[in-house]
């Protein structure tokens, strides 16, 4: 017995090939999309892969790709099953992640059943497939008549093997809303299943072909035709997918397959004989296009609170002699709710630059709500008086009592003057910024500004005291929001010292492209991001704002 791996976003799929694994003798393990596949595979090693295409997040091209890619992996044989691609567009993707097979859905169980055959190595691993029963049971024939046996004997074994078929046969057709359909050109008839008949709600199994054009959607009937005719005159296989309506008026969406019969049932000197399976795939399809229409709707609601966020935040960041800002600020992506976090840099009142990286803590609307006056009030107060902790103590007495609900906010204020070269920093609660400060041939010192007070809106009588600093010559100050540096699949040990590690490799990355350039903080901000991220996107909204002095300030 083999275990297969099964990767498909339709559950009809899945219980079709489990159902025929197990026939076989087989275990199906089962997954709904490629990230969930890698990750069975990853416990567990499949004997074979069978994937379809398209599927939500990693589809099965990239699925195949990674299993190839990996040691552990990349022995493992895989199929591909799809609905939506034809031989010629199949094949080229299929040989390019080193897959052999594919499996055209709707599928004649005769046919899966060959791939599986194929895929796990008939002779050591397969039992014999429905050919195979038929040759087993003409050996057994043949020994029979050898051996003595009675005719009828033979005979009962040909009928309970076909009668077994045929169950087997239903219960797959019943399972995918499916079945079966022939053409009998010389009565101008399609002759129908019973499961097929039953699905449309069909007095009768024969149905005239003009009868049949009366039901097919006009723009779907001329490409029925067309695949019809070239599968009658070149005997090459085709795909469709067309509308029927019913007896009632319901509409059906069905993938129609069109083949002409094997040698078994082509008889000579008779004309091609045309058959195929149709499969019902109208609830599929109204999944899929609830599930487009939803990802738009998602996507322009995404599109607006994006919007109303950054128009919060600066537009521009001021020029300043001596130094340069730069800021970045990243969503964390499958979110609807408004990001709370900021960056704000402004210039204020002797050129001083007022420097703010925050967040507001709390339920989503009203946190959300609350930032825009929290900003404004914040501005408002460092013109009046350029001192952070005297204009935190200042806006926690504002925002003390006035804060909706559980709703509190984390901020670190600076102002830095770029005659003195002096920065004062004053920390609510919120993650320490570090300062970077470079040393002669050797790796930039890097400090933690440890030193801060409560959250703000918890405490009204709350003080804060100031960390006066001087940035010399090709000092950096970063602030952030924890979003740049907290993740939920890491523990939170770590966190301290991913900042600083990643603004020195940062630098380093900088200095080896352009030795000797003028600071581009914005440039820095963005480098920090990917080292700290290494590409992923954050689990959460995250900020940053950069300032770094020239090295002749």
């Amino acid at each position: 017995m083999a275990t297969v791996l099964v990767v498909d976003d339709d559950p009809i799929s899945r219980d079709f090939l489990r159902t025929l694994l197990g026939y076989r003798g087989h275990q199906a393990c089962e997954a709904a999309d490629g990230d969930a596949a890698l990750m069975l595979a990853r416990r567990r090693l499949p004997d074979a892969v069978i994937t379809d295409v398209m599927m939500p997040n990693l589809d099965g091209y990239e699925l195949a790709r990674m299993l190839r890619s990996q040691p552990t992996t990349s022995h493992i044989p895989i199929a591909f099953s799809t609905a939506h691609y034809g031989h010629e567009e199949i094949e080229p993707m299929a040989r390019a992640c080193g897959v052999r097979d594919v499996i055209f859905k709707p599928a004649q169980p005769g046919m899966v059943l060959a791939t599986i055959d194929a895929l796990l190595g008939a002779e050591s691993l397969a039992e014999p497939d429905q050919a195979g029963d038929l040759a087993a049971a003409d050996a057994a024939a043949t020994a029979g008549r050898q051996s003595g046996q009675p005719a009828d004997d033979l005979t009962e074994q040909w009928r309970s093997l076909a009668a077994d078929f045929a169950d087997r046969l239903e219960e797959t057709h019943q399972l995918t809303q499916s079945g079966t359909w022939d053409l009998d050109s010389e009565a101008g008839l399609i002759v129908l299943s019973i499961g097929l008949r039953d699905l449309l709600r069909l007095p009768s199994a024969r149905v005239r072909l003009d009868q049949l054009r009366q039901r097919v959607h006009p723009e779907d009937l001329a490409r029925l035709l067309t695949i019809a005719g070239n599968t009658w005159r070149t005997g090459v296989p085709n795909l469709a997918e067309v509308r029927v309506a019913d007896m009632d008026g319901a509409v059906h969406e069905l993938i129609v397959s069109c083949r002409t019969a094997g040698p078994g049932r082509q008889q000579a000197q008779t004309p091609r004989v045309v058959w195929g399976v149709a499969q019902d795939v109208t609830e599929v399809r109204h999944a899929q296009r609830a599930h487009l229409q939803a990802q738009t709707q998602w996507h322009a609601e995404r599109r607006a609170v994006d919007s109303f966020h950054r128009a919060v935040l600066p537009q521009t960041l001021p020029m300043v002699d001596g130094a340069s800002l730069g800021a970045v600020y990243l969503a964390a992506p499958e979110r609807l709710d408004v990001g709370t976090g900021w960056y704000d840099v402004q210039q204020i009142s002797g050129d001083r630059i007022l420097l703010s990286v925050g967040e507001v803590a709390g339920h989503d609307q009203p946190a959300a709500a609350a930032m825009a006056p929290i900003l404004a009030a914040l501005r408002a107060y460092a013109f009046e008086d350029p001192d952070p902790a005297r204009l935190l103590t200042r806006l926690n007495r504002l925002l003390a009592g006035n804060l909706p609900g559980d709703t509190f906010v984390t901020t670190v204020v600076a102002i830095y003057d770029p005659d003195t070269g002096g920065v004062c920093i004053a920390n609510a609660g919120h993650p320490v910024p570090l300062m970077v400060m470079p040393r002669s041939g050797g790796v930039p010192a890097v400090a933690l500004l440890r030193q801060r007070g409560p959250a703000l809106g918890l405490f009204p009588d709350a003080e804060f005291t100031g960390q006066h600093l001087t940035m010399g010559p090709g000092a950096v100050l970063c602030a952030y929001t924890d979003g740049l540096t907290d993740r939920h699949s890491e523990p939170a040990a770590g966190d301290a010292l991913r900042l600083p590690h990643a603004v020195v490799r940062a630098l380093a990355e900088l200095a080896a492209d352009q030795p000797y350039p003028p600071p581009d903080a914005q440039d820095l901000a963005e480098q920090i991001v990917r080292e700290v991220l290494g590409g992923d996107s954050p689990d959460d909204d995250a900020c940053v704002a950069v300032l770094w002095t020239a090295e002749g300030a």
